[in-house]
């Protein structure tokens, strides 16, 4: 997709994420006016698009991070100052109707309230129901009100991400793991991203406790994580979990696995080019790496077992994909804890 500008690529993470229509039927808040609400929201995410303007004073050339882990190789520091601040005057605009749904004044330019009036809003002091409801509901946050969250026990990312990574073959790596007894997850604030709405899947036999979401840091469940960041030339991003140390029990277990897994394993684990990040805290001098060599098809790989979640991701998933996941997680569950 191309963007006119840098702030219309920002701006379309919440085109991207918003979610179908789900409304809770139990609310009391009649469901046309829940409607109402999220066609609002809807067509103002639109609106902001077309014209960033309503947000910012200016627009910045698009651009965005070729490389998900290294925002730094690229060489332009002014990009990630750009990028906060459309961040920044998107959340500011949020939270100021956040708020306004709970009764306090705002102060709004001429252009949104142009943008509101022509979605149906004339008045801030009289909103729509299910705007004031959004806001000021028991447990009522900005997430929840800015995406259209209305039914508090309904999980709307896996809809989101299945269209955002491949239906199809999303769906047959999802009723797979839905059928091993997996537990997904709608996770608000993802660890070291700036995604709002990441969905996880997660085996409970490995941990019973909520993941903090992502696929990078601090996994202890095996299962999948996507997670939406608009900065880079790929924003979503689907990765295999892999609970910390368990990437060594797995290369330990080279020989015991199908010709398929094996390719799978020596494709996408990161070989060892000794950055010696894993013994920096070694003082004696004498720890040796943590790799482990392995051959494959007559040839030697040294792979290392630090942050797999690193390699083991994807903008996209195919049938073939979702086969080698499933692979993957089953071979890996044979190590669970409470199996």
């Amino acid at each position: 997709m191309t963007f006119e500008s840098l702030e219309q690529r920002m701006v379309q993470a919440y085109i991207d994420l918003f979610p179908r229509f789900v409304p809770d039927e139990v609310s009391g808040i009649d469901i046309a006016e829940q409607e109402r609400f999220y066609i609002i929201m809807k067509g103002l995410y639109q609106f902001i698009s077309d014209d960033p303007t309503l947000i910012v004073p200016a627009l910045h050339e698009d651009d965005a991070f070729p490389n998900r882990y290294s925002k730094s190789s690229y060489g332009k520091p002014e990009l990630q100052a750009n990028i906060r601040k459309v961040i920044k005057a998107m959340e500011t605009l949020l939270h100021e109707l956040f708020i306004s749904g709970q009764g306090a004044n705002v102060m709004l330019n001429k252009k949104q309230m142009t943008a509101l009036s022509e979605l149906g809003v004339d008045d801030m002091t009289r909103l729509p129901k299910a705007w004031s409801w959004m806001a000021s509901r028991p447990g009522a946050n900005l997430i929840s009100f800015s995406y259209c969250l209305f039914k508090e026990d309904h999980s709307y990312t896996p809809d989101i991400y299945a269209r955002l990574l491949g239906e199809t073959a999303f769906r047959k790596l999802e009723n797979w793991m839905i059928d091993k007894g997996y537990k997904h997850y709608d996770i608000h604030h993802t660890t070291a991203s700036d995604c709002k709405l990441s969905l996880t899947y997660a085996n409970p036999a490995w941990s019973t406790e909520r993941p903090n979401g992502g696929f990078e840091y601090k996994v202890k469940n095996t299962g999948i994580a996507a997670q939406y960041d608009p900065c880079f030339k790929q924003p979503v991003a689907l990765g295999l979990c892999i609970p910390k140390g368990l990437m060594k029990t797995l290369i330990e277990s080279f020989d015991s696995m199908s010709k398929s897994m094996k390719a799978f394993i020596v494709d996408r684990t990161t070989k060892c080019w000794g950055c010696r990040f894993c013994v920096q805290t070694d003082k004696t001098g004498k720890r040796p790496l943590a790799n482990i060599p392995i051959e494959y098809d007559s040839t030697e790989y040294t792979l290392c077992t630090y942050f797999p979640g690193y390699s083991y991701c994807w903008s996209h998933i195919d049938d073939e994909l979702a086969d080698r996941l499933i692979e993957m997680l089953s071979f890996m569950d044979k190590s669970a804890p409470s199996e």
